[in-house]
């Protein structure tokens, strides 16, 4: 059963003691509700990558390059996949460059751009990544039952496509007068 927003009890939505002098809107609780979450699991996460030698970036960018391994690709389409900027992006590839986890080869079509693939050695450690992988999914994610971790996924996936449909993926501040 649906509820519209003005039938709900702000309260009873399970968030924050926001406790300060501030509106308690829907929005602002569950913004204060994914940062906070994003915090835990990075904290989780952060020991259980670094036994890899990695972060989670790192291993996020390893990912998405192992996905999608048969197309060409390029630093910027990594950075719009990971969400993160153009420098941001450099300096992680060098560093897995230097670990020798990723390989760069200038476009000959054009100069400008760099194809990143991963070596042989980042497939290995992703293997070795994914052999764990799903033990500590399920750590960082306990406490949830499979509906409640398929109920998030959709609602952080809806939101995410609601801003990209919109073309609002990149930082900006909302005009206010």
């Amino acid at each position: 059963m649906s509820v519209g927003l003005e039938q709900l009890d702000i309260s009873a939505v399970a968030a924050p003691n926001l406790r300060d002098d501030f509106p308690d809107t829907f929005a602002r609780r569950a913004v204060v509700s994914v940062v906070r979450g994003f915090g835990t699991l990075h904290r989780l996460m952060l020991p259980h990558y670094a036994r890899f030698g990695l972060t989670p970036p790192q291993f996020q960018l390893l990912t998405v390059c192992n996905r999608l391994q048969d197309k060409p690709l390029t630093q910027r389409h990594l950075a719009e996949a990971l969400y993160v900027s153009n420098p941001n992006i450099t300096v992680m590839l060098s560093r897995l460059e230097e670990a020798g986890l990723i390989e760069r080869e200038v476009n000959p079509k054009d100069r400008r751009q760099k194809f990143v693939r991963l070596t042989p050695k980042a497939r290995r450690l992703l293997k070795r990544i994914w052999a764990v992988q799903p033990a500590q999914l399920e750590y960082v994610t306990r406490g949830l039952d499979d509906d409640e971790r398929s109920q998030l996924a959709h609602l952080l996936n809806k939101l995410t496509a609601a801003h990209q449909s919109l073309g609002t993926t990149d930082a900006k501040a909302v005009e206010t007068n």
